[in-house]
């Protein structure tokens, strides 16, 4: 069924679904980190006073990171899929769908930003706003995902909208061009006499003297 449907399908809905992955895997990444991502806190003694070590996150969540991010990726595509049976409607599908996970997606995003702050409380690279060896401090990180998460979102949208809109234009672009009616070339006139085959006038010409000869042996032997 899978080779029927690429076979007869059209494979348009499929190449947008592509185009628009790009965009939509890096913003669900960058959402599902603020979402998911944690330090990794160990307990240390120093002093004789227990302290709070921050590590990175450990394997496992990154690993689900990156799944959450193939999530939408992956519904996008198998609406690509089905749409395929739709051959004229199946771009807008995908349009619709991409623009519909791209809207979904920074909804709950700024409650997962402040989480992802309150879990990171000397930010993301692990090292105290204080020192001289910081590099992003407490929040910084957190709110340029949240914008790139935005801004990728809203490319999305804005590459499914340019996609419906060619594909209407090229309906339209289609019904109203005249097509050419494919007009036949009239067969050749033919003037004057018909032209005899030599062969043709040979043959006659035998049979006419046969016949003659064959007439004067008949009825005219007595001269």
């Amino acid at each position: 069924m899978i080779r029927r449907l690429f076979r007869r399908g059209s494979k348009a809905p499929l190449g947008l679904a592509g185009l628009l992955s790009i965009t939509l895997f890096f913003a669900g990444l960058m959402a599902s980190s603020l979402a998911v991502d944690k330090p990794r806190v160990v307990q240390r003694l120093r002093h004789g006073k227990l302290v709070l070590h921050y590590e990175q996150s450990s394997n496992a969540t990154e690993a689900k990171i990156w799944l959450l991010a193939l999530v939408p990726v992956g519904i996008l595509l198998a609406v690509a899929v089905l749409a395929m049976l739709w051959r004229r409607g199946g771009l807008y599908v995908v349009s619709a769908a991409a623009i519909a996970m791209s809207l979904l997606l920074p909804r709950h995003l700024d409650a997962w930003t402040a989480r992802h702050t309150r879990r990171f409380p000397i930010g993301v690279d692990l090292i105290s706003d204080s020192s001289s060896s910081n590099l992003a401090s407490r929040g910084e990180w957190e709110q340029n995902a949240r914008d790139t998460v935005i801004s990728l979102a809203h490319w999305t949208i804005g590459i499914a909208i340019a996609a419906a809109v060619i594909v209407v234009g090229l309906a339209l672009l289609r019904r109203v061009s005249p097509r050419q009616a494919f007009i036949a070339a009239p067969p050749p006139v033919v003037t004057g006499e018909p032209e005899a085959s030599p062969v043709l006038g040979a043959v006659e010409g035998e049979s006419r003297l046969v016949r003659r000869g064959l007439a004067g042996r008949l009825f005219g032997g007595g001269r």
